[in-house]
């Protein structure tokens, strides 16, 4: 008795009593933990602002200051009243000369979430700088969201909210300015295994509902989704106890291992069409693409250093406007290069470089004699890309493709940047189409596409860093490509580690030669389509995302 006395004055009301008979009784057989709670109200009611005796004592809620108990203490006819149900039941507790109610631990071992997120840092091994703690997008999503609905997180970062979204039975869009933290997510993503929860209505899935059930291990204790929450009016009123949802405790179908379903990566909105072919950009007036250029000839003076990989680095000095110009946007000299002048040109701000911008802006480069064409932009169409790369050879001057962030349209976010992520030199993915020889006779020819490698340029001594095509972080395939739109139909990882938590999860249903194929460099085989041309986007280290494009004609055996 003093052991329980003492007890229960030292716990506090905040302590989570789900594990502690087992901590502190765990060399006591059959004793419970308890706190005594207050069992009085406030105000005067006829059959509770009376006295009540209990074990030969008489107990006094405090009538003279305007109290009474809680429940009722007589009965007009006779039969037990709360309070003396309550005693039958052995749940009053004798203090400092009061009495209370034992609330016992497994009476309702939970309690609910307040505003206080103690203990809740940031994540802990983070694949991106700035990644959240899992828990805390969990608590978020489950006392907002009901299963099935939508989550919106505007700041990507390293797809915490998409991660725990997905695992939660929520719809969700996540959306960042840069596409490193979109490649990030990508991969955790497509390498995530979760738990497959029970479903009410299997034909609605997640927006159903999950199912809840209640549940006891061997020691008695609860450990279902579904709770009893026992009280002292339950007991009193001689009513069922009220049943609690643990909201993060659905039934779990221990022999199914569920994986992130089918979702896309979207781009900007693509410039409006232009439908006279002068070149100009129909989204905004000549006054906003001036704007748009002096902002990014700002940005290349603050951030002057292009990033090339290997150690190698491209720095701009005197960025000025020309002189006069038709179809350049700026020039500039080379701190660590030739002593001639290169010439640059952005692509439009919301949208891809044409080739028709690559072709005159690297007429008018050769017809002044600069040395080289930097072309800056955000994204590029594959026949750009081709004609910088041909450049030297078709027009006359050296060019080079430079991949800008989005990040630097993000005005104040600038200042906290490095100049190694705000520009950085790729090359084109190099890929071969092989012919597959058909099985049988009248079989339809297919095809194959390897990826060989990635080609880095560096500028400065014009020659060539390759990678090998299992050096690479993911690419795509577009077995028909219609030069509108990427449209993925094969996709591979070549080099991750995060396969292998999901090799062993699937091991099971799954056999080796599959992981060999998401990791691989060669596709499967497939038929040619109506545009007999395909495409290959390859994601590099940086994030930036590199497209080539093949016609099928080009195919050897």
């Amino acid at each position: 008795g003093l052991s329980l006395k003492v007890l229960s004055k030292t716990l506090d009301s905040g302590t989570d009593y789900t594990e502690q008979p087992h901590l502190v009784f765990r060399d006591f057989p059959g004793t419970r933990i308890f706190k005594s709670e207050n069992i009085t109200s406030g105000g005067y009611r006829r059959t509770q602002s009376v006295p009540f005796k209990y074990k030969g004592r008489t107990f006094d809620p405090g009538i003279a200051k305007g109290n009474c108990w809680k429940h009722s203490a007589i009965t007009d006819d006779g039969s037990p009243s709360g309070m003396a149900k309550l005693a039958a039941a052995n749940r009053f507790y004798i203090g400092d000369d009061q009495l209370g109610f034992k609330r016992y631990a497994d009476d309702f071992g939970y309690k609910a979430i307040s505003n206080w997120w103690d203990a809740l840092g940031g994540a802990a091994d983070p694949l991106y700088v700035v990644q959240t703690n899992p828990e805390i997008i969990k608590r978020c999503i489950l006392m907002t969201t009901d299963p099935g609905d939508l989550v919106l997180d505007p700041t990507c970062g390293g797809g915490t909210t998409s991660f725990v979204a997905e695992q939660w039975g929520r719809r969700w869009i996540t959306i960042d300015t840069s596409r490193v933290p979109l490649a990030l997510a990508r991969q955790r993503l497509l390498t995530a295994t979760y738990p497959y929860y029970q479903l009410k209505d299997d034909k609605r899935g997640p927006a159903g509902g999950f199912i809840y059930l209640r549940k006891k291990n061997r020691k008695g204790q609860e450990i279902g989704g579904v709770v009893p929450h026992i009280t002292s009016s339950t007991i009193a009123n001689d009513e069922p106890s009220v049943e609690e949802v643990i909201v993060d405790r659905p039934e779990v179908e221990s022999k199914v291992i569920r994986v992130t379903g089918p979702f896309c990566v979207e781009a900007t909105i693509p410039t409006p069409v232009d439908w006279e072919g002068d070149g100009a950009e129909d989204s905004g007036a000549e006054e906003s693409h001036g704007s748009f250029v002096d902002r990014m000839m700002e940005v290349l003076r603050k951030s002057p250093v292009l990033h090339i990989g290997g150690g190698k680095a491209v720095t701009f000095k005197n960025v000025r406007p020309p002189a006069k110009t038709l179809s350049l946007s700026a020039e500039a000299a080379v701190a660590n290069g030739v002593d001639k002048p290169v010439a640059l040109v952005f692509g439009p701000e919301n949208g891809a470089v044409s080739e028709k911008l690559v072709y005159e802006a690297a007429r008018e480069a050769h017809a002044k004699s600069y040395s080289h064409l930097y072309v800056i932009g955000f994204a590029v169409q594959p026949n750009a890309r081709r004609l910088i790369d041909e450049c030297d050879a078709a027009i006359g001057v050296p060019a080079t493709y430079v991949q800008a962030t989005p990040d630097i349209m993000m005005g104040d976010l600038l200042k906290n940047m490095r100049s190694s992520q705000i520009f950085s030199v790729c090359g084109l993915p190099e890929v071969k189409i092989h012919k597959v020889k058909p099985e049988r006779k009248g079989e339809q020819e297919r095809y194959q596409v390897e990826i060989l490698g990635l080609d880095v340029f560096d500028p400065v001594t014009i020659k060539t860093d390759h990678r090998d095509g299992d050096d690479v972080p993911a690419w795509f395939l577009d077995a028909d490509y219609n030069s509108l739109c990427f449209n993925v139909s094969q996709a591979f990882f070549p080099r991750t580690g995060a396969w292998e938590s999901l090799k062993k999860a699937l091991k099971v249903t799954y056999e080796e030669s599959v992981w060999d194929h998401l990791a691989g460099t060669k596709s499967a085989p497939f038929e040619a389509g109506e545009h007999e041309q395909v495409a290959v986007k390859v994601i590099d280290d940086r994030g930036n995302e590199l497209v080539v494009v093949k016609s099928l004609r080009e195919a050897k055996r």
